[in-house]
């Protein structure tokens, strides 16, 4: 009867140690780039690792469960709102390679957002201040649209774009899918008690192991 127990017992050990998900998730890549024409790539950005018709590219994770339906019109489905948002990285979230930059969630002015049209892919809500040349600026992503702006001296963004770019949009844009399980940082670590569940579990199989052997060889 025990050793019929010991593998349940192991099966149950590893269970508690992996965190139930409360949905489904999927990590893709997508890609962008600027506009052709020099009044889409102006100083201090032209010539300093940007230029006009460049392509981007980036990767995020979405929430299968959260995609709204067909004819909900635009959509923002915040990171955050991720039940299991707590368990995903930030560079596994969003990751954005705009030129000789990268950006993230965690480098995001607000919770950044995957923006959806009726259900389709429509690009993303993402908002960040960042440092370039000595000077400050902002990245804004609306839906299918990047722009970057100088900032004030208060923080403020102005109104004069200096780089002018697009998210390819859609849901044939959304590429190279496959499964994501969020994770806890560092790997889930067992509680002492499930340890020694797991060590139980797994003498037994050994000992039952054993036992088969040996019944095997005496026929």
């Amino acid at each position: 009867m025990l050793r019929m127990l010991t593998p349940s017992i192991a099966i149950a050990a590893l269970a508690a140690a992996t965190p139930a998900l409360a949905d489904t998730y999927t990590k893709a890549s997508f890609s962008g780039g600027t506009f052709g024409g020099g009044a889409n790539v102006q100083s201090p950005f032209s010539g300093n690792g940007f230029f006009p018709g460049q392509t981007f590219s980036g990767s995020f994770v979405f929430d299968n469960n959260l995609i709204p339906a067909a004819g909900s019109g635009y959509v923002n489905v915040f990171g955050n709102s991720f039940p299991d948002y707590a368990n995903i990285p930030a560079a596994d979230l969003f990751t954005f390679n705009f030129g000789p930059l990268t950006f993230n969630a965690a480098n995001a002015a607000s919770p950044a957002a995957v923006q959806y049209n009726n259900g389709n892919f429509n690009g993303f809500f993402y908002i960040s201040d960042f440092a370039f040349q000595g000077a400050n600026y902002q990245l804004q992503i609306q839906g299918g649209s990047i722009s970057v702006v100088a900032l004030d001296n208060q923080g403020n963004p102005g109104f004069n774009s200096l780089v002018n770019g697009y998210i390819n949009i859609g849901n044939n844009a959304v590429t190279d899918q496959a499964p994501y399980v969020p994770v806890v940082a560092g790997g889930a670590v067992p509680e002492p008690a499930t340890w020694a569940m797991l060590i139980f579990g797994f003498a037994g199989i050994a000992g039952s192991m054993r036992h088969r052997k040996a019944k095997v060889s005496f026929a």
